[in-house]
């Protein structure tokens, strides 16, 4: 047998360990560098930011659950930026109308947007079903997509992998992190109350 067709899974297997492992350093990159920028942010820039993460999601054809993922934020949330926000909910409705005129993505399809949120998800210890709806694929689409795509494949068993690998191994889906509604005074408050603002997505929302 050829020794480069011997080889292929396990390059395979390398490549999608590396790819899946660089998405979580994409995200530590894109924060440092807003820090870089403005170390104190207040909330509502940030919110600014995952507002337009959303609209982009919508945009490239995902639906409600992939751009409340796209924008790191619960769904619960997402609705409620909607009913508040008329200028959010145009802009989500624009952009949900130029992915349906130009057939983004076509149906029980992903793009490559929502195969890195798909991935993310399950890196995170979501089931591989429930990442999967979240972009819109039920299971046995995302079951047909393993089977045809090799690649897809093993970045798969690399986001379970390294899902299995955060929680230590444990078989129970790691639980998805709460967060509750926080208001920022400035640096002057946080001296006050020696309190640092906590890194990662700062979401205001409700404990679940």
């Amino acid at each position: 047998m050829d020794e480069r067709a011997q080889d292929e899974p396990e390059r395979r297997r390398e490549w999608a360990r590396e790819l899946v492992a660089s998405l979580t350093a994409v995200e530590d990159v894109d924060r440092a560098l807003a820090a870089v920028l403005d170390p104190e942010p207040d909330l509502q820039t940030e919110n600014s930011g995952r507002r337009a993460r959303a609209v982009h999601a919508a945009a490239m054809g995902l639906g409600p659950a992939g751009c409340a993922a796209a924008a790191g934020i619960p769904e619960s949330l997402f609705a409620r930026w909607r009913d508040q926000d008329p200028a959010f909910e145009a802009a989500l409705a624009a952009a949900t109308a130029l992915a349906a005129a130009h057939r983004l993505p076509a149906r029980g399809r992903i793009g490559g947007l929502g195969l890195r949120l798909f991935l993310q998800s399950v890196a995170r210890g979501a089931h591989a079903g429930t990442a999967a709806s979240i972009v819109g694929l039920r299971s046995d689409q995302l079951l047909r997509l393993r089977r045809a795509n090799p690649l897809v494949a093993a970045l798969v068993d690399a986001a379970v992998q390294q899902a299995r690998g955060l929680r230590g191994n444990e078989r129970r889906p790691k639980r998805a992190p709460a967060y509750r509604l926080v208001t920022l005074r400035g640096p002057a408050h946080a001296r006050e109350t020696g309190r640092r603002r906590p890194q990662g997505p700062d979401i205001p929302e409700e404990p679940a």
